[in-house]
């Protein structure tokens, strides 16, 4: 076997170019063992050949090759980017997979606005304006965020509430905007706070920030205007928080990445700490897949290089492993030419990364303790339900309306990891309830959700099926969830978690192939069921709400045809109420010159039609 996949190598090897591409590894089956990218596909694929110089597990993966295909792109950053695309498409089970690895979020500021907004921001930069980050998590974003408004009055309210001018919003009487959306604030004063907020947020230097605040304090407090001097006394403080709580002062550290791995029971665990400009911009644990015969060396190697195939990378990189010179061409490849990667000794650099190594190896024990609790309740599950099939992920569905308005429907995700977020989703019902109300709804929700959800290839190739199915509901549910599934010819089972006749929460019963059980209230596999009913419940209710209040909140401008923002001021303008809208004749219409007669004729037959 072993000379056969050397063989196999080999051959292909001296068919290759001496160009920058990807190649993959199949075994008999035709399943992709791994891919890999090459700034040179030749001389990477040979490295295969010498078999003493490799580890167990690329010598296992090596006698596992039968077959092997290649990709040849112009340059090696497109390599990275198309290895990282099908890395994460294929999940070769050789290659180390980050599976939670969404866009890292930034703080956003526009620069094509009279008074730019402050916002969070995520996915590609292609709106113009000033970009900070990336932020490990959205809490820490959220945090800087308010901070930088108590700082600098910086508004987050929306473009409309802005271009209206005549209604302060809630955050100028929390001290935290200074009021462009109530005309408190002209262009050329606000463009200063911008200027500030920028060199505060780029340079990371709070001295220069504070001085001017002070300044300013003591003169509005000479001046005996008490309420600006508190105003930009509470600033200051804000801004001593953050430079004590987030600021590092070390030497070379302006931006830097730390990264330390633990591994344990044949799994990793990678902490990140982030930096920028002398700042924290907090820290992340990943939980990367790998072979379970990887050493730690080639987790984090392929973890740097999937974590920055599609993000910028900074001029330091602190990591609890050695990583030589020959492993960073090899894996990481010429974007990681200037860029140092460090294992600290002694000194602030190493009690960072001791930091970060202790975390890591926390973190890893709350992921084994979560994956056997995982591991238990699925096998119960199995057992009871007589399921044959391993469970790995989850997928549970309700829905929610108001007497048969507004409905939504909704599908969360659960696997080993707890609740997959990014894989939550929300399905506006297209069947008019209202019109068709002697027809079971409910039931009907349930299948246009499940038809929408298995039907649709999208959702295929985005996400792994599910092994199983949780549906809030009893038997007509179930049966409806069956019927989708039988018609698709989908073999997934199916679970109905129906409330008991009094409706109270332990008094559940569980309905599969036709037979239900019940569960005693201080079961934990109950609770366990209890809590992703009770997610998909919560994101119901959420989403319908949210539905509801959007469409509660319609004006009456938006049923007028022919009327859309601009001339929607303009009426308001005019006219101040609908009331005095509604009660206007045709030749008091008329006299808005800027409106075209057509449209102003619909809007008083619109008021005035029987």
């Amino acid at each position: 076997m072993t000379l056969q996949g050397l063989e196999i190598i080999k051959a292909t090897s001296k068919t290759l170019p001496n160009q920058p591409g990807v190649y993959q590894m199949e075994d008999d089956k035709g399943n992709i063992l791994y891919i890999g990218k090459a700034k040179n596909l030749s001389n990477r694929v040979k490295n295969y050949l010498s078999l003493n110089n490799l580890t167990r597990r690329i010598q296992r993966m090596v006698c596992l090759t039968n077959s092997m295909s290649f990709f040849v792109t112009n340059t090696e950053l497109e390599a990275i980017i198309l290895e990282c695309n099908l890395i994460k498409k294929h999940k070769p089970r050789f290659n180390v997979l980050l599976r939670d690895d969404k866009s890292f979020p930034y703080i956003f500021i526009s620069s094509e606005h009279d008074f730019p907004r402050i916002e969070k921001h995520r996915g590609a930069k292609n709106k113009p304006g000033r970009y900070y980050g990336p932020f490990a998590s959205p809490d820490a974003v959220n945090r800087t965020i308010n901070t930088i408004q108590r700082i600098f009055l910086i508004r987050s309210c929306t473009d409309k509430e802005v271009s209206a001018g005549n209604k302060l919003c809630f955050n100028y009487y929390l001290k935290r905007c200074s009021g462009p959306c109530g005309q408190k604030i002209s262009k050329v004063a606000y463009a200063k706070l911008i200027e500030a907020a920028d060199d505060f947020l780029s340079s990371g230097n709070s001295k220069k920030v504070h001085k001017n605040f002070s300044n300013q304090m003591y003169k509005a407090s000479k001046e005996k205007n008490f309420e600006l001097a508190a105003s930009l006394r509470d600033r200051i403080k804000a801004l001593e928080h953050i430079a004590q709580n987030n600021s590092i002062k070390i030497k070379d550290f302006k931006d830097a990445d730390i990264f330390a791995i633990s591994t344990k029971d044949g799994r990793s665990c990678i902490y990140g700490s982030f930096f920028r400009n002398n700042t924290s911009y907090g820290g992340k644990a990943f939980y990367p897949d790998h072979d379970k015969l990887s050493d730690e060396n080639e987790i984090m190697l392929g973890f740097l290089n999937i974590f920055y195939a599609e993000k910028e990378i900074p001029k330091i990189i602190i990591t609890n492993i050695n990583i030589n010179k020959v492993d960073r061409l090899s894996y990481l490849g010429k974007n990681f030419e200037n860029i140092k990667i460090l294992k600290p000794l002694k000194g602030p650099k190493k009690n960072l990364l001791k930091f970060a190594e202790k975390n890591s190896s926390i973190n890893l024990e709350l992921k084994l303790n979560k994956l056997k609790s995982f591991d238990s309740f699925t096998y119960e599950i199995k057992k009871l339900f007589k399921i044959d099939k391993d469970i790995n992920k989850i997928e549970a569905y309700d829905n929610s309306h108001t007497f048969g308005k507004y409905p939504v429907g909704v599908m969360v995700a659960y696997n080993n990891n707890g609740f997959m977020k990014s894989n939550y989703r929300k399905f506006n019902i297209k069947f008019n309830m209202e019109e068709n109300k002697n027809k079971v709804d409910d039931y009907y929700m349930m299948k246009e959700i499940l038809i929408r959800r298995f039907k649709n290839i999208q959702f295929k190739t985005d996400f792994d099926l599910p092994d199983l199915l949780l549906i809030d509901g009893g038997k007509g549910q179930y049966n409806s969830a069956l019927d989708v599934l039988s018609n698709l010819k989908i073999d997934i089972p199916i679970i109905a978690m129906a409330k008991g006749v009094e409706r109270d929460s332990g008094k559940e019963i569980l309905i599969h192939n036709k037979f239900t059980y019940r569960l005693s209230e201080n079961n934990t596999l109950l609770h366990f069921l209890q809590n992703i009913r009770d997610e998909v419940h919560r994101f119901a209710i959420t989403t319908h709400r949210n539905k509801r209040s959007k469409m509660s909140i319609k004006s009456v401008y938006d049923d007028l045809k022919g009327i859309g923002p601009e001339r929607k001021k303009i009426l308001k303008k005019h006219f101040g109420s609908i009331e005095s809208l509604k009660l206007a004749s045709l030749e008091e219409l008329k006299k808005i010159k800027s409106i075209p007669d057509n449209i102003l004729e619909k809007i008083y037959e619109y008021f005035h039609s029987v």
